[in-house]
């Protein structure tokens, strides 16, 4: 009975401690994309793109890209590159 009483004690403790942990960086306030709201603004775009590359935002200007409306990113990397990204205003989805 008390190696019974002993087991239940530890998996309560292990449990609780597991219940306690904090969440995965990307679930954390303000580090998850699915937090954004579409349509994109210039800010938001600028948002999202410096969590999808984890890099420093330069510009982001919109423009026209076949029928939609894009907003075109420039990003310095942290290999010192300067990229292009481009995504969607009404879905958020890259444009490649």
């Amino acid at each position: 009975m008390l190696k019974l009483l002993t087991l239940f004690t530890l998996l309560t403790i292990c449990f609780t401690a597991m219940a306690n942990e904090e969440p995965p960086f990307e679930q954390a306030p303000g580090n998850n994309i699915n937090e954004i709201a579409l349509p994109l603004t210039k800010d938001t775009a600028a948002e999202l793109a410096k969590i999808e590359t984890a890099g420093k935002v330069l510009s982001v200007d919109e423009e026209r890209y076949g029928n939609r409306i894009v907003f075109r990113i420039k990003v310095l990397h942290n290999n010192g590159k300067v990229k292009i990204h481009r995504l969607d205003r009404d879905t958020g989805h890259a444009i490649p």
